[in-house]
């Protein structure tokens, strides 16, 4: 019994396309189920190899603090007799302290006490500078202080050469005066003697520099005389191995906490690449065995199939209103975001489509903005070369037009766009399939139907009538993306997905997809989802 209305070859097809969809769907399910019970496998793991790691990290510090204050490397003699130098050199400058405070206090007599409060300066300053510069943080400040305490030594003695100098040229200044006295001669004054007054300021100026030279170096000498007195409790090269033995085994266990928490992700990828590997091999094994029926059969049917073949309408409209000058989290408009993703979608469109670019203006109907317009060829190439040459061309004269573009229109009217779009498509009747694109916020602002300003939007059924002439999308896909609720609540948002929902439903179109993002979803089909036959 012959079924009245079948049509067999379209069943054939939808079969054939289910069965792949269903395919491709349950290993989707498959592979997420897997990878989420991988992860909650490797918590656990994780989390004790992140404790290890934490307590071999601590263990590091501890080394690196007592690394600071062990010894330097080297031979036990050589490290004493550097000790017995430095403390040397310490008790000199600290005993040089003591007497130079001593002599500032004698000509105020205070007795007993000046002795405590000289020994208490002499020591306490060269302690305080040594206790300085083993604060943590002070290690590049050192060479600095033992650079302007030298400079201060050195300024201090050359002061004191001056010094020297005037007091030569005084001796010698007397010893070239007279030193006959005649006894009836009148005596003669003896010149005013100006040396004190002269070299009093730079002798001051020595002594102050010189202590603080004292000091410092005091403090500098003190603390490597505490780092190279020998210690046998603690030896640098053990701690330094010590350290390395701990650091290759906190870098192993970060290897293990990064192959765990990778380990779901490497087991999606590898299921896939031999999912898709599998149907390929059988594909090219299948079609090998039937290669020289297909030859018969293209040869007999190709040239009735070139005629009925048709081709692709793609039209892109993308918002050029100030709505969009918004800068997200990245410092990235709005706008400029549309710009890529537009991009990203002419990278995609097939072979032998049309594809129309259109600016969503104030006045996007009335006053239609054409960005650009191209076709792709219908002969892809005998590896895919001319296809792939046709959408870098197309994509390097967006990326050139969109540079000159501005978002600088004050309203937005995406109805205007959309009855441009129906005008495009109605151009082309012969096309298989048509695909629309918006990239824009979708806050219709015209002086006709106000979306934008309502905190909540209305629905398509109240204003319906507003809407002027509602177009006819028949067998049009459509994709609506970078939807951003920037400036809006989460309420406006879905009020404003509901009332395009009903528009697109209204039209006859097929909503694909509605969405803050801006890449096309990743089917199995492609995006541009060839209509059946009529």
């Amino acid at each position: 019994m012959r079924i009245p209305e079948f049509d067999a070859e379209t069943a054939a097809r939808q079969l054939g396309t289910q069965g792949v969809s269903n395919l491709v769907e349950n290993a989707e399910r498959f592979c997420t189920y897997e990878e989420k019970r991988i992860e909650l496998a490797n918590m656990g793991p994780i989390a004790g190899l992140q404790g290890q790691f934490n307590l071999l990290a601590e263990g590091d510090r501890q080394i690196e603090q007592r690394l600071q204050m062990a010894p330097p490397p080297g031979d036990l003699r050589r490290l004493r007799l550097r000790a017995i130098y430095y403390w040397s050199l310490t008790v000199i400058l600290t005993g040089a302290g003591f007497v130079f405070t001593l002599l500032s206090f004698e000509p105020f007599r205070l007795g007993w006490k000046t002795w405590l409060y000289s020994c208490g300066i002499a020591v306490l300053a060269p302690f305080l500078v040594e206790r300085l510069l083993e604060g943590k943080g002070w290690e590049k400040a050192l060479k600095g202080l033992t650079a302007v305490a030298a400079s201060a030594a050195i300024a201090s003695l050359m002061l004191l050469a001056v010094i020297r100098g005037d007091v030569l040229a005084e001796k010698i200044q007397q010893d070239n005066g007279s030193a006959l006295v005649i006894d009836d001669a009148q005596p003669q004054p003896e010149p005013h003697n100006t040396f004190y007054d002269s070299t009093v300021g730079l002798l001051r100026l020595a002594l102050l520099l010189l202590a603080f030279a004292m000091e410092v170096g005091a403090g500098l000498v003190l603390r490597e005389a505490w780092r190279s007195a020998p210690d046998n409790s603690e030896d640098w090269n053990k701690l330094r191995r010590e350290q390395g033995v701990i650091r290759l085994q906190m870098c192993a266990i970060a290897n293990q906490i990064i192959g765990l928490r990778n380990e779901g992700s490497i087991f999606v990828m590898r299921f896939w690449r031999d999912f898709y590997g599998t149907m390929l091999s059988n594909a090219v094994r299948s079609a090998m065995t039937k290669l020289p029926i297909a030859i018969l059969v293209v040869s007999i049917f190709y040239p009735a199939r070139a005629q009925a073949e048709t081709h692709a309408s793609v039209v892109i409209a993308i918002d050029l209103t100030q709505s969009v000058v918004i800068n997200g989290p990245d410092n990235k408009s709005e706008f400029q975001k549309n710009i890529d993703g537009t991009a990203r979608v002419l990278a995609q469109v097939p072979g032998g489509a049309h594809v129309t670019v259109i600016g969503i203006t104030d006045h996007s109907y009335a006053q239609p903005y054409i960005l650009l317009s191209a076709r792709i060829p219908d002969d892809p190439g005998y590896f895919g070369e001319r296809l792939t040459g046709a959408r870098d061309q197309l994509i390097r004269a967006w990326k050139l037009r969109g540079s000159h573009l501005a978002p600088h229109f004050q309203q937005t009217d995406i109805l205007g766009a959309l009855q441009l779009a129906n005008d495009i498509f109605a151009q082309d009747p012969e096309a298989s399939q048509r695909t629309l694109i918006i990239f824009s916020d979708m806050r219709q602002s015209t002086q006709d139907l106000d979306l934008e300003s309502p905190a909540i939007a209305p629905s398509f059924a109240t204003v319906a009538k507003r809407c002027c002439t509602v177009p006819r999308f028949k067998d049009v896909h459509g994709y609506v993306l970078g939807v951003d609720g920037a400036g809006k609540s989460s309420n406006y948002w879905r009020s404003l997905k509901g009332f395009w929902t009903d528009y697109f439903s209204d039209t006859g179109a097929i909503l694909m997809d509605y969405s803050v993002l801006r890449e096309l979803p990743q089917v199995p089909q492609g995006i541009f989802v060839r209509m059946p036959a009529q």
